[in-house]
């Protein structure tokens, strides 16, 4: 968690030096060739991010050189920081790169069915978005993907992925003169039947209400919730290992105020230290 703010601190820090010296500048896509040069990767926004507030990413690009070939990635951090409202993302585009939309303006976001790949905190900040819906093509998330989107509501995973990684929808923790609080208005997430882990913050920071599990009641209880310790090895080297939760702990996991689990044949409450079956 330390690193990723390292990097969305120093990204910001960057995109802030790049704003001093081009305050009442337009703001321009640009394109880079891919590296096996059969397509091209919507890179940077250059000039004055702020002055980008919508955008139609095209298909197809031409920059004059390699010819026309197809949109197929939006790169690491292209759009961060932009004053971005929406965005139309053609179903050429395969991959979202790490921090690609974080920090901008989105209301809305469509993620077409082409799209394989979600990086790291690629929608993190996000604090306009209320509905997301991860399409079944997708085949993994980043960390953070959609963190710290305080608006939302709905969260849809029909991606048949196996885990849910470190803080993807972590809520946001706010404070104020009483002191910490939680601001998030996450209330439904919807899950795949294929999932079997999930990382112990990959939800947390929010008040989820209602969780819809595709797969049977054994399925969901059969679903482990882990997570990575730091521990010195033989060698004196630092290595993560991958702590699973007692049968009890992910009891108290769950055991939310008002939290049901909704799965395709029976309706589960976490309560009183055991899980009752409705």
């Amino acid at each position: 968690m330390k690193k990723f703010f390292a990097v969305i601190c120093a990204a910001s820090a960057a995109a802030c030096a790049v704003l001093s010296f081009s305050a009442c500048g337009s703001a321009e896509v640009v394109f880079t060739l891919g590296e096996d040069g059969s397509h091209y990767v919507l890179s940077e926004v250059s000039g004055n991010p702020s002055a980008l507030t919508s955008y139609e990413i095209p298909a197809v690009y031409d920059d004059g050189v390699h010819g026309e070939l197809p949109v197929t990635e939006i790169g690491t951090q292209a759009f961060m920081n932009c004053s971005l409202t929406s965005v139309t993302i053609p179903d050429s585009v395969t991959v979202i790169g790490d921090m690609a939309f974080a920090y901008t303006s989105l209301l809305s976001i469509d993620i077409p069915e082409s799209v394989t790949h979600i990086g790291i905190g690629a929608f993190a900040w996000c604090i306009g978005l209320t509905d997301i819906v991860v399409p079944k093509t997708v085949r993994s998330i980043g960390n953070y993907a959609f963190a710290y989107c305080s608006s939302l509501v709905r969260v849809s995973i029909e991606a048949e992925i196996e885990s849910l990684g470190l803080g993807v929808l972590m809520g946001n923790v706010a404070q104020d003169s009483s002191g910490l609080y939680i601001n998030s208005h996450l209330e439904t997430i919807s899950l795949p039947s294929t999932l079997k882990e999930m990382e112990r913050d990959s939800i947390s920071g929010n008040f989820v209400k209602d969780i819809y599990f595709a797969g049977t009641a054994a399925q969901w209880k059969a679903i482990k919730i882990f997570y990575y310790e730091s521990k010195e090895n033989s060698d004196g080297e630092e290595e993560a290992i991958k702590i699973i939760y007692t049968d009890d702990q992910v009891i108290e996991y769950f055991s939310l105020p008002d939290l049901t689990i909704h799965c395709a044949d029976a309706t589960l409450v976490y309560s009183g230290g055991q899980i009752e079956e409705l």
